[in-house]
């Protein structure tokens, strides 16, 4: 699997994509301390390889980047 194709997606959907194809993962987040009560929807915007688990480094956005 290629794991540039989760880079933009919504960690659930990220998640559902590495449940059904059986690949370990972990979540690491990071946030600012500005804008919180508008940044609601978790979006992967890094993926490594780390200790035979794939790590979604994710964000916060406002909304759809669509």
């Amino acid at each position: 699997m290629d794991y540039n194709e989760l880079l933009g997606l919504e960690l659930e959907k990220a998640e559902n994509i590495l449940k059904s194809k059986n690949i370990k993962y972990i979540v690491n987040e990071t946030k600012g301390y500005k804008d919180k009560e508008i940044l609601k929807l978790p979006r992967v915007i890094m993926v490594k390889e780390k200790d035979n688990n794939i790590e979604l480094v994710i964000t916060y956005f406002s909304d759809s980047l669509e």
